[in-house]
């Protein structure tokens, strides 16, 4: 049979737009913190800000497949990056801590909803007998956006104003604007799909029982990459290695595009379960070595290890999660997978941050590879009673 093509104009547009759309969010996210320590002597006001941004998103996540499931999604896509380009441009108007913590929660409320709309367009687009492979990939268009911005963030702000960041910002934004018009509507008739239904109770659009269990080891996987996120610089000056400690990051980078090049095509021809048992397996070994490192060769192996982890465990969940549900419930699926992650990292700063100022950062790292076992062994016993729909 001849391959479906996968790498279609369509595609190729919704992973530039969701690449710079990444890369322009945590530009600002990673930049907020900069520049309020340039007019605030309170540290928590950053949190705060964190906070405010993290609770109007995962609110926003409980009405987002709802609205996506009703509205034309080219037409939703674009009113929410000109909404998100707006935000933006408030933040000129005023620079009290008041009026900036309201503006992210303005764009809170936005990137939730456009993070919802690129994942559901994104599996839209993908053909289904290529599902697993274009996932990944699309996921990695996300996490180089993700690990793009903040790096951006730091550099530029050491030698720039605040305010000439959020021209850059607006620039690139304005690029994943000019990319959704180029965007078709993606909402397509498969086999076994049918009319919804206006008719229909809410709740329906915001629950699917099905995909409870792809949401749960997403939001644990979260918590140990929370972990990770949040802690590692202290680690560095725990175990003496100061800055050097951020080459973790490099290593996990390294292996997470390295694996990410071929896990979705394994998924495709051979399942899930070839790919997340040996995964969650070695992000626990990883998260172990981690805990006990006193050297750089250490850090480096365990940053290997758990890219592995990171990079296969989300994307092929997600891929997974919507072989579970009809066409019309999969903006359903995407969206409670987002809101789990959005727990799953709540959880894992809050959590773990306690536990570290009891047993120190090392054995937290150690300690968190239990969640890992728990994801494998979830997964084992709850895998045999999902069934994926023809």
């Amino acid at each position: 049979m001849r391959k479906v093509k996968l790498w279609t104009n369509q595609y190729v547009i919704i992973i530039l737009l969701s690449l710079v759309m990444f890369a322009s969010f945590y530009l600002i996210t990673a930049g907020f913190p900069i520049f309020v320590s340039t007019i605030s002597d309170n540290p928590a006001i950053a949190g705060i800000m964190t906070a405010t941004l993290m609770l109007a998103s995962l609110i926003t996540r409980f009405f987002a497949s709802v609205i996506i499931q009703k509205v034309n999604r080219k037409l939703l896509l674009i009113l929410s990056l000109l909404y998100f380009l707006g935000t933006i441009c408030l933040t000129f108007i005023n620079n009290s801590i008041g009026f900036l913590i309201f503006i992210r929660a303005l764009q809170g409320i936005g990137f939730s909803m456009l993070t919802s709309l690129v994942f559901i367009i994104s599996s839209n687009i993908v053909p289904k007998s290529r599902l697993g492979e274009g996932i990944v990939f699309f996921a990695m268009s996300t996490s180089v956006g993700t690990t793009l911005g903040p790096l951006i963030a730091i550099s530029y702000l050491a030698k720039y104003s605040f305010q000439s960041m959020l021209m850059l910002t607006l620039g690139l934004m304005s690029f994943s604007f000019v990319c959704s018009l180029f965007i078709k509507n993606t909402v397509k008739k498969e086999k076994g799909s049918r009319e919804i239904s206006n008719n229909e109770p809410f709740y329906k659009y915001m629950f699917d029982k099905r995909v409870f269990l792809p949401c749960i080891l997403v939001a644990l996987n979260y918590i140990t990459i929370a972990g990770t996120v949040n802690f590692m610089g202290a680690f560095g000056k725990e175990i003496n290695v100061g800055g050097r400690i951020s080459q973790f990051f490099i290593t996990q980078g390294i292996a997470m595009v390295v694996i990410r090049l071929f896990s979705g095509k394994i998924f495709d021809r051979f399942g899930h379960r070839i790919l997340i048992i040996p995964a969650s397996i070695s992000g626990a070994i990883g998260l172990v070595l981690l805990g006990i490192s006193t050297n750089m060769v250490m850090i480096l192996v365990s940053g290997a290890l758990f890219g592995i982890a990171f990079a296969i465990i989300h994307p092929i969940i997600q891929a997974w999660a919507l072989t579970l549900v009809p066409p019309e419930k999969k903006a359903t699926a995407n969206s409670m997978l987002l809101i789990f992650i959005d727990f799953g990292l709540a959880i894992g700063s809050v959590g773990l941050g306690f536990l570290a100022k009891r047993v120190g950062y090392g054995m937290t790292f150690s300690y968190s590879a239990a969640i890992m076992i728990v994801i494998l062994l979830l997964y084992i016993i709850g895998n045999k009673k999902t069934k994926p729909l023809k």
